[in-house]
């Protein structure tokens, strides 16, 4: 298991498009952070837009934005295994199919929770240069530290295993990403005029309450939706381990 963990790190961090995914969701978390949130506020004026949740406006915002890169990172780490054949020798490498697909949800997990803390810091380090440019200063927050952690890790590790779960069952790199931008920001919103009040349990949506970070104005807890999130995930990750370990690798 261990071996077949350092090669999938080896292989994440010797792939390009890690690196420029991921410097682009920072330039976009500055820009968003700092000039839009920090410099500009909603009037540009010193005592605008800073209200004593500010801070966790700006992680579940900028975390919210920028998640979908490290998930399209997680989709090119698995589909490109079926798009370019190496699954052959990543299966041949590992006495278990179980174990290699495993050591690639761990690898990703790590990898995006990691994603999500360097993200939150640049977030956070921005947005006080932007109030600094403006000479504002933040209010008292209240921003429980260890609460608002847990929220980031357990959102980052779920959007990974979407990631992965949904180039594993498809795979199919177009099909994957596409699914990550459409069916949040169409074909819920449309569900959720069909399921009204409902429409909180949509799968995105309750996966982005428990930040704080979904659109739809009558969401679940994060204690709630961490829960009804963990639902739907169990039953994916089943359902696709069953796919990988049965289907024929071509």
């Amino acid at each position: 298991m261990i071996p077949s963990m350092k090669a999938e790190f080896r292989r994440l961090f010797t792939i390009r498009s890690t690196y420029i995914i991921t410097f682009i969701s920072l330039v976009l978390t500055i820009f968003f952070c700092l000039w839009i949130e920090g410099y500009k506020g909603l009037s540009g004026s010193p005592a605008a837009n800073l209200s004593p949740t500010a801070l966790h406006e700006i992680l579940a915002n900028g975390l919210g934005m920028g998640i979908g890169f490290a998930t399209i990172i997680a989709i090119l780490f698995m589909a490109h295994e079926y798009r370019y054949n190496t699954i052959m020798y990543t299966l041949t490498a590992s006495a278990s199919r179980t174990k290699a697909l495993l050591a690639k949800l761990i690898t990703m997990i790590t990898f995006t929770i990691g994603y999500g803390l360097l993200s939150v810091a640049v977030a956070f380090a921005s947005y006080y240069v932007g109030l600094s440019l403006r000479d504002a200063s933040l209010p008292a927050q209240d921003f429980n530290v260890l609460a608002e952690l847990g929220r980031l890790v357990f959102y980052c590790a779920a959007y990974s295993l979407v990631g992965i779960l949904l180039a594993t069952a498809t795979r199919s790199v177009v099909f994957a990403i596409a699914t990550i931008f459409v069916f949040p920001t169409a074909i819920e919103p449309l569900l959720g005029l069909l399921l009204k009040e409902n429409a909180k349990y949509l799968p995105f949506t309750t996966l982005d309450s428990t930040i704080g970070a979904a659109m739809a104005q009558n969401t679940l807890s994060s204690g709630t939706a961490m829960i009804v999130s963990t639902g739907y995930l169990a039953v994916a990750l089943v359902v696709t381990w069953i796919l990988f370990v049965k289907r024929d690798a071509n």
